[in-house]
């Protein structure tokens, strides 16, 4: 990915109208939720994964009396390597190093597949269990200094081991391996083959602490509604699977010289595509304490090459909601498409939410000019 237009797009985010004091403070929302493992505000969950420098996995596979591997596990750990560590290098724009040491071996569980509880009586307590049966099964010849979190990759032909749920816990309820606790992770399960690499790089978004943005739950509405295709916190497999801005604002991954907060009547401003490194990427008003409206450019490139058309995405924010509950929905211009496939605002579109209106009014190869506009007596 390329820089474009770094310095005279700071310029502009230097020349916005802006909160007095720290410029960002009103729209870093604060974290609302009380559970313990992901949330969308400010601060970030500290006990969740670190977002840059290196992370280090340890990976293990296991398989089961009742479906005993037919292959390899270094052919299964290509389902999501190097794709997934790719992504994490592009979308935090170099700043998070991702790497996988595998134990090239299948351990074989103690119980059958479908003894683990991976239906619908799964728990915590359940996934932890059978996290740490793995571990144990694994011995001590697997060496787990200088590793930050481990996945447990069981045979994906495993039928009844169907989905693959991040291991996010609190101090002193994690698995032990090594001599010490680790508290996150992931394992597979029979979904890996169909989500391939963007299930590890959903999974783990959650161990880093981003909510679930899929919903609304069923039978109401489709399964996408909320967000459509962006974000692979969404829909993994769609389009646009690049995390949003406020996705990367929140991992560190976005300087806050990259991000405008304005509570000015009226702000025009130019925004970089978040798809490239360097320059504006996100503007943000906020429309109440735990609430705010965000706009960023998006572009059919790097892994948002299948995006249909290019333009300007425009979404809410609302920390008061975790996953599956619409903390973040995306606001089309007017399109009645529930999996805003057409949601990006092309040049003389508009779109009105919570009071404010965004307006593009130009764009060009280096990026979206924009006008955000309040409703003077509008406050959520």
């Amino acid at each position: 990915m390329t820089a474009r237009c770094a310095v005279g797009a700071l310029v502009l985010l230097a020349a916005l109208p802006a909160l007095a004091g720290d410029q960002l403070a009103a729209c870093r929302l604060p974290e609302m939720q009380l559970r313990t493992d992901v949330g969308l505000g400010f601060p970030r969950k500290p006990d969740r994964l670190k977002t840059t420098g290196q992370l280090r996995f340890r990976v293990l596979f296991v398989d089961f009396s009742d479906a005993p591997a037919t292959v390899a596990p270094r052919d299964v750990l290509s389902i999501i390597s190097p794709r997934a560590e790719q992504y994490f290098k592009a979308v935090s724009y170099g700043k998070l190093d991702v790497t996988l040491a595998a134990d090239q071996r299948w351990i074989r569980m103690r119980k059958p597949s479908s003894d683990y509880h991976f239906g619908r009586d799964a728990s915590f307590d359940y996934h932890r269990a059978y996290f740490q049966e793995a571990i144990d099964l694994a011995g001590p010849a697997v060496d787990y200094a200088g590793s930050d979190a481990i996945l447990v990759i069981a045979n994906p032909a495993t039928q009844a081991i169907n989905w693959g749920p991040a291991f996010t816990a609190r101090p002193g309820l994690g698995v032990q391996a090594g001599g010490r606790e680790f508290i996150n992770g992931a394992t597979s399960g029979s979904d890996l083959p169909i989500l391939g690499w963007a299930w590890f790089v959903h999974e783990i978004g959650h161990a880093m602490s981003l909510v679930d943005l899929a919903g609304p739950r069923p039978p109401r509405q489709l399964w996408h509604t909320y967000v459509g295709e962006f974000s692979a916190m969404g829909n993994p497999t769609g389009r646009a699977p690049e995390y949003l801005g406020w996705e990367r604002w929140q991992l560190g991954w976005l300087d806050d010289a990259q991000v405008s907060c304005t509570s000015a009547a009226s702000t025009t401003l130019t925004l970089t595509p978040l798809e490239r490194s360097g320059g504006a990427k996100l503007a943000l008003v906020p429309t109440g304490p735990n609430t705010a409206l965000a706009v960023e450019s998006r572009r059919a490139e790097g892994y948002d090459s299948k995006l249909q058309r290019a333009g300007l995405l425009v979404y809410t924010v609302d920390t008061r909601l975790t996953s599956h509950d619409g903390a973040v929905r995306v606001q089309p211009p007017g399109d009645s498409d529930e999996q805003h496939l057409q949601a990006l605002l092309a040049v003389g579109q508009t779109v009105t939410a919570g009071g404010l209106s965004v307006t593009l009014l130009a764009s060009d190869a280096h990026g979206d000019t924009l006008r955000i506009e309040r409703a003077a007596t509008h406050r959520d």
